[in-house]
């Protein structure tokens, strides 16, 4: 039964401490569940909290988004309760639907700022990749990209310049990123070049902890970095770290087969291999260079 009441009344007062706050509360309450048989000692907690639930009555129809928001987002919800054999009518205080989308928009543009792709390739996604006509080792690395992006599994993507490897780890990233991971794009070389640089700031533990902790670790043309002592020392811990985590690394690279691959990366490659093929799908593409067609260049965007 709908109580009576002058409720268009009660949704407009503007003191909320006045004396009789506890009975507009009840009031409100019984208006917003259609039961005058409520009692004022159901209510849970401050009559002033179920009233601020009341004045948000209908915001969200008229929102000025999150950041004008006066309640700064935060949404004060009457809920229903059955607690200890009782029931019970009380306030809860959480964000507003227009301030978690704005925090969700925050969060990616945070995201794919940290994800390091270059301003070039953000046009890389599995959308802009298309295989018709293209070698059937094109099409399946796409399929086996998408694959790894929804399973989590790590891969191996190798074969001569032109065939789209980094298209696909780059829409691998950004596909993750849609999805809330934390996911980073990094060239070998540059990596490497960063921790080294980093031991005279102070800023070489910070980046690779960076590369350890990420959800997704892409790391780019692995094998054209100079072959040294200290770089294979460098990212076997990286590669050993994430393997030991089960963290996702995807590896593009020009070699054409894992040893190949284990032979550009000085004495660590051997256990740097072992530690991949037990974790990571591999693929080498066997395709022609197709990024000097024009037609094909055009429908495909950006490959590597």
């Amino acid at each position: 039964m709908k109580p009576a009441g002058d409720t268009a009344a009660v949704k407009t007062f503007s003191d909320l401490r006045s004396p009789d706050s506890g009975e507009r509360a009840l009031f409100y309450v019984r208006r917003l569940f259609e039961d005058d048989e409520i009692t004022g000692r159901q209510l849970a907690g401050s009559p002033l909290d179920f009233l601020k639930a009341m004045q948000q009555e209908g915001c969200h129809e008229d929102c000025p988004g999150s950041d004008s928001c006066p309640d700064a987002g935060m949404r004060w919800t009457v809920s229903r309760e059955d607690l200890l054999g009782r029931t019970v009518y009380l306030v809860r205080v959480g964000r507003c639907r227009a301030r978690q989308e704005a925090e969700r928009q925050r969060k990616t543009e945070i995201m794919v700022a940290s994800s390091r792709i270059p301003e070039g390739m953000k046009k890389c996604t599995f959308d802009t990749f298309k295989t018709a006509g293209l070698e059937p080792s094109i099409r399946t690395a796409k399929g086996l990209a998408m694959a790894c992006a929804d399973d989590g599994s790590s891969l191996v993507l190798g074969g001569g310049t032109g065939v789209g490897k980094t298209h696909l780890a780059v829409a691998m990233v950004q596909l993750l990123v849609s999805r809330g991971k934390c996911a980073v794009f990094v060239p070998t070389v540059d990596l490497l070049d960063e921790i080294k640089n980093g031991y005279g700031d102070g800023r070489s533990d910070q980046i690779e902890r960076g590369a350890r902790e990420a959800d997704c670790l892409v790391l780019d043309d692995l094998g054209a970095q100079r072959t040294t002592e200290w770089a294979a020392e460098r990212l076997f811990a990286l590669m050993d770290d994430r393997y030991r985590n089960g963290r996702q690394t995807v590896i593009t690279t020009n070699a054409a087969s894992m040893k190949a691959l284990g032979e550009s990366l000085g004495d660590k490659g051997a256990r740097i291999i072992s530690r991949l093929s037990e974790s990571a799908q591999a693929l080498f593409i066997k395709a022609k260079d197709y990024r000097g067609r024009k037609a094909v260049q055009g429908r495909v965007g950006y490959v590597d």
